[in-house]
């Protein structure tokens, strides 16, 4: 999708907790200056498509899996600096779990749909401040979403 520096970019993310330790699904991820950061997992809502639809098909594509009891948690707003450029997005923050309670035992996974095939999927401990865990705002979200 090609997007202009100065538009800004709606996404929507999904927060999924495993029950049995309140572990955070994420994907890890490097920045341009090779610092990591998390980020829940999801993407960006296509032109004519809801937020609430974007988190089931990101997850689909993603990992393979289907959503269940999806509800919207609030939504951040957030600029930051990208390889040199400023970025703008908002984003829907949902909470959902999965429809297949094995999808929980799967410990990391590599996303299908990344073109580079290097992006993991593994889970938070519940209590983990590091690395960074974005969009800003994101951790206040699950800390409410208990």
């Amino acid at each position: 999708m090609a997007v202009s520096r100065n538009t800004p970019v709606v996404k929507a993310m999904v927060l999924i907790r495993r029950p049995r330790d309140g572990a955070l699904l994420v994907s890890e991820h490097t920045d341009p200056a090779l610092a990591p950061f998390q980020r829940p997992l999801g993407g960006h809502v296509e032109f004519g498509e809801y937020a609430l639809e974007t988190v089931h098909r990101e997850l689909r594509e993603e990992i393979g899996q289907d959503l269940t009891g999806a509800r919207l948690l609030g939504v951040l707003e957030n600029i930051f600096q990208w390889h040199d450029a400023a970025q703008h997005e908002i984003v829907f923050v949902f909470a959902a779990a999965f429809a297949d309670d094995s999808a929980y035992d799967i410990s990391a996974q590599e996303i299908r749909d990344e073109p580079d095939g290097h992006t993991r999927v593994i889970w938070r401990p519940a209590d983990e401040t590091s690395p960074p865990l974005y969009p800003v705002g994101v951790a206040d979200l699950v800390a409410r979403a208990g």
